[in-house]
């Protein structure tokens, strides 16, 4: 029997490129700009305008929010890093670039924390696990005492191999000692086509917080994720 989840990536972070930033008297004297890291329309892009939009009420300067998908979020990640460090090139993180990214993939150009200065936990974007209707299922207890009854024999999707999806997955099995099969889509969308239903919204809950703060948080996150990389056995061909 087929059984598709889906868990929605939690925890969307702002990160502002490391490097000196000007005197706060004389910034911002010109347009800002935030890369966020993967495709239009997703719950990042749609914080970093809403955060963008605020930023230009307040402080009087436009601020361009610039989508730079791919690789899991590396490549609009590696731009950000690279970028002249004055304050005025940010990025719109999540736990997948700054958290998951550093222990998946080998070589990358920048690092979580060494590369990027902290600014602000913007915010906390819950898990969401959806269950095909066909499942004899109604919360999460029914189902791990089903996945254990047929383990093995039970499939769940994400947007692809390595995404936080996939990986929150791989946390919930090591946490409930359950045996379920990774199903690897292109994108989030083949996924929830599959499942007989479509999320048109995702609660996300403002956080806030100090620099001090939220890089705690990142390096709280890298030592979660390599632990689940580790224990799942997950390596990128």
């Amino acid at each position: 029997m087929n059984i598709f989840l889906r868990v929605v990536m939690p925890g969307c972070i702002a990160l502002a490129a490391a490097g000196q930033v000007l005197a706060a008297d004389a910034y911002p004297s010109k347009p800002i700009r935030i890369i966020v890291a993967y495709t239009p329309a997703g719950t990042t892009d749609i914080l970093a305008r809403i955060i963008g939009q605020k930023m230009t009420e307040s402080w009087g300067q436009p601020v361009i929010v610039e989508n730079r998908p791919g690789a899991a979020g590396n490549i609009g990640t590696e731009l950000a890093a690279k970028s002249t460090p004055d304050g005025y090139t940010l990025l719109m993180g999540t736990s997948g670039t700054h958290g998951i990214n550093v222990n998946l993939y080998r070589n990358l150009s920048w690092h979580s924390l060494r590369s990027f200065a902290p600014i602000s936990l913007v915010a906390m974007v819950p898990n969401i696990m959806v269950v095909n209707n066909a499942v004899p299922v109604k919360n999460v207890k029914e189902l791990i005492a089903y996945a254990k009854a047929n383990r093995g024999k039970i499939n769940y999707g994400s947007p692809g191999y390595g995404s936080t999806a996939h990986l929150s997955m791989e946390l919930f099995k090591s946490m409930t000692g359950t045996d379920l099969v990774h199903i690897p889509y292109k994108g989030s969308a083949g996924v929830l086509a599959d499942v007989s239903r479509r999320i048109s919204e995702l609660g996300a809950d403002p956080v806030g917080g100090t620099p001090q703060q939220f890089s705690a948080l990142i390096k709280s996150e890298i030592a979660k994720w390599a632990k689940v990389i580790k224990e799942a056995n997950v390596e990128l061909q």
